[in-house]
C-alpha cells in the first residue's frame, strides 16, 4: 500500500516558555519576598493612572526602567532637600528652557546627586536632547523629599517662592504639574482649587495663607487618590 501523506502546519511555539520550578506541596515552601507587595503596589497603582494600551508592553517598560533606577547604588540616589533644590532655582530663574546637560549641571551644583537628577528625568520620561523647563523636574525631585502630600505642595513656596510666597496662580500651575500624572485629580479638583483661593488668586501667599483656604480641597483630593 502507498500512503499519502498528509500537510500539516507545524506545531506552534508556546508564547511563554514554561518555567522549570519545583512542584509546591504545601505554604510552607513558598516564600515570599519582603519587597514584593510594594512592588506589586507601585506596579498596580502605575497601570491603573497610565491605562496603556497594550499592558505586556507598559509591564516590560516599566520594570525595565524600575531595574535601571534601583541599580544604581543607594547611595548615589540619595533625596535632595528642599534648600539644595531652592538653591538650584535660584541660579536657573528667568532662564527659561535649560538643556538637559545644563540643568543637570547645576543641580550637581547645589548639592544635588547626579544619580538623583537622572532618575527625576526618567520618572518625567524627559528627552535627553530636548530642552527642559527647570521647574518641572525640579517639582518631581521636590517629591522626593517628604513622604507627605501636604508636605510636598508647601514646599513647593520654599523652593519656587519669593521669601516663601507665590501667587495663587503659579501655586496652581506647579500643583497641576505635580498632579498630572494622577488620574484623581481632576480639572474639576483643579477648579475647585482656585475657587477657594478666591480673590487672592492673584496675590502672594504664603503656604499657611493659601492652606487656610485650601485645606478641605486638598484633603478631598487625597481621599480620592489615597495618598
Amino acid at each position: 500500500r502507498e500512503f499519502v501523506a498528509q500537510s500539516r502546519p507545524p506545531p506552534r511555539a508556546p508564547l511563554v516558555m514554561p518555567l522549570d520550578l519545583d512542584p509546591i506541596y504545601c505554604a510552607e515552601q513558598i516564600a515570599v519576598p519582603p519587597d514584593l507587595a510594594d512592588v506589586l503596589k507601585a506596579y498596580t497603582k502605575e497601570v491603573v493612572r497610565r491605562q496603556p494600551a497594550d499592558v505586556y508592553a507598559f509591564s516590560a517598560d516599566y520594570f525595565a526602567n524600575l531595574a535601571d533606577v534601583t541599580a544604581v547604588p543607594p547611595e548615589d540616589t540619595s533625596a535632595p532637600t528642599v534648600h539644595q533644590l531652592a538653591d538650584a532655582y535660584s541660579a536657573v530663574k528667568g532662564k527659561g528652557e535649560l538643556s538637559a546637560a545644563d540643568f543637570e549641571s547645576v543641580c550637581v551644583g547645589a548639592g544635588v546627586p547626579r544619580a538623583t537628577v537622572q532618575r527625576a528625568f526618567r520618572l518625567g520620561e524627559f528627552g535627553s536632547t530636548a530642552p527642559v523647563k527647570p521647574s518641572e523636574p525640579l517639582t518631581l525631585l521636590l517629591t522626593m523629599t517628604d513622604a507627605s502630600f501636604v508636605g510636598i505642595c508647601a514646599s513647593l513656596f520654599d523652593v519656587f517662592g519669593e521669601d516663601g510666597k507665590l501667587t495663587g496662580v503659579e501655586f496652581l500651575a506647579l500643583f497641576a504639574y505635580l498632579t498630572a500624572k494622577d488620574p484623581s485629580v481632576t480639572q474639576e479638583s483643579l477648579d475647585a482649587l482656585e475657587t477657594a483661593l478666591g480673590d487672592k488668586v492673584n496675590e502672594k501667599l504664603s503656604f499657611g495663607e493659601a492652606n487656610a483656604r485650601v485645606a478641605d480641597v486638598l484633603a478631598a483630593i487625597m481621599d480620592e487618590g489615597g495618598m
